[in-house]
């Protein structure tokens, strides 16, 4: 292994996307929320990644997985990495993942080697442990990968531990930007976290797919955060809503998001006349709507039917499924024709959570093959894995990824 990534709060789904993106030979799991890949970390898109909190590369398998292994092991190496750290005040971190030890234990390695990296001669700041997992704002906020920047990484394995320094952490100002600071925002219709937006784009893409060029739609955009993530990643963009209410929304937000700071389609606009748009937006019902150009994938929260704050009666819940279940095979239906052959979709649909992780699902999904379309199967995750919810939501987002037959 060359790099290792930190998944999120659900690790299948952004194991998942590691594998639709860079294929199943290249990653796999090492541990509950820890991928391995065997790329170079400045190989990786990390900014394009929704469902892994931190990239590492990784420095060496360490011989054993107690924790006293690991602290002869650092205690020794420590000193002899220091002449590749630049001058300068070191802002040294420490994470564990998988070993029995507490954070007030981890918090001691650390001051011992604070200790060794004084008397090799140079100066440096320990960030403390209130986990064994720093979280992302101490890493992104002490700088630990600026250039004096070091947060070890240290994942148990049966007999080795990977030694790792991160690399890159999730931008967590950015996805505030990208989530609340956007001028139009509705609770009403929904709101899809910028996260899963990454997530099931690039679910609906693979390493064949050619990135610019692409043109991503969302029938379904809503306040147009998949289409916002669409072209954070380079693709052009296609959106429709059955809601001209929804249409106007999204051509504000992403008009807003046009002049953000890093926008990547900030320096074509100026060689555009005034009124350029880098998408294309219309009024449309999902169920009977041309689109045109033919877009090259389908990425989509879908309509997710009644939203509930307490268990449904369970004839109010059936029903509810029937009338989704009819609008999202009429969807399914009429897309089929517009796509060409292999076109990968993926569609966020609504299941119900009616106990704890147990979950009533759409009649349709078992019934993909005969709307004209095959199921992607993943190595490394089962389809079942692939819901996105919290304890207490009744209504999650099953994450159906498909290819037009």
């Amino acid at each position: 292994m060359k790099s290792i990534c930190i998944l999120g709060r659900q690790p299948a789904l952004g194991l998942a996307e590691l594998e639709s993106l860079y294929g199943t030979e290249t990653v796999s799991l090492v541990a509950p929320n820890v991928a391995a890949l065997e790329l170079e970390a400045k190989d990786i898109n990390f900014p394009r990644l929704g469902g892994s909190t931190r990239l590492a590369r990784v420095l060496a398998e360490i011989p054993g997985s107690d924790w006293k292994s690991v602290e002869k092991y650092l205690a020794k190496t420590v000193p002899e990495h220091l002449q590749y750290v630049p001058e300068g005040k070191l802002q040294l971190g420490l994470s564990a993942f998988g070993f029995d030890i507490s954070p007030a234990k981890l918090t001691a390695t650390g001051l011992t080697l604070k200790k060794i990296i004084r008397a090799a001669g140079r100066s440096v700041r320990l960030v403390p442990n209130n986990e064994l997992e720093l979280n992302t704002a101490q890493v992104l906020h002490n700088h630990l990968t600026g250039k004096t920047g070091w947060e070890l990484l240290l994942v148990r394995q049966k007999d080795t531990t990977i030694l790792a320094q991160t690399y890159a952490v999730q931008d967590i100002d950015s996805y505030t930007l990208r989530d609340r600071g956007r001028p139009k925002r509705d609770a009403r219709v929904g709101m899809l976290p910028p996260k899963l937006a990454q997530i099931i784009i690039n679910l609906a893409t693979s390493d064949t797919n050619p990135l610019y060029g692409s043109i991503v739609l969302d029938p379904f955009c809503g306040t147009g955060v998949v289409l916002q993530e669409a072209t954070w990643m380079g693709f052009d963009v296609y959106g429709s809503d059955l809601d001209p209410r929804m249409v106007q929304y999204t051509d504000e937000n992403l008009m807003w998001f046009l002049e953000q700071p890093g926008c990547p389609v900030e320096d074509i606009r100026a060689s555009q006349p005034p009124d350029w748009r880098y998408f294309s937006l219309e009024e449309g019902d999902a169920t009977t709507h041309q689109w045109s150009p033919r877009p090259n994938i389908v990425a989509c929260e879908t309509y997710l039917g009644r939203t509930y704050t307490a268990q449904p009666e369970r004839g109010n819940l059936s029903q509810n499924i029937t009338d989704v279940n009819t609008i999202l095979t009429k969807f399914l239906r009429n897309v089929h024709p517009q796509l060409a052959p292999g076109s990968r979709l993926c569609l966020a649909v609504p299941a119900w959570q009616t106990k704890p992780n147990t979950f009533r699902h759409l009649p349709l999904v078992d019934q993909i093959s005969d709307l004209g379309y095959n199921r992607v199967e993943f190595e490394r995750v089962r389809n079942d894995e692939l819901i996105y919810y919290r304890s207490d939501q009744i209504v999650a987002r099953q994450l159906l990824v498909l290819t037009r037959k």
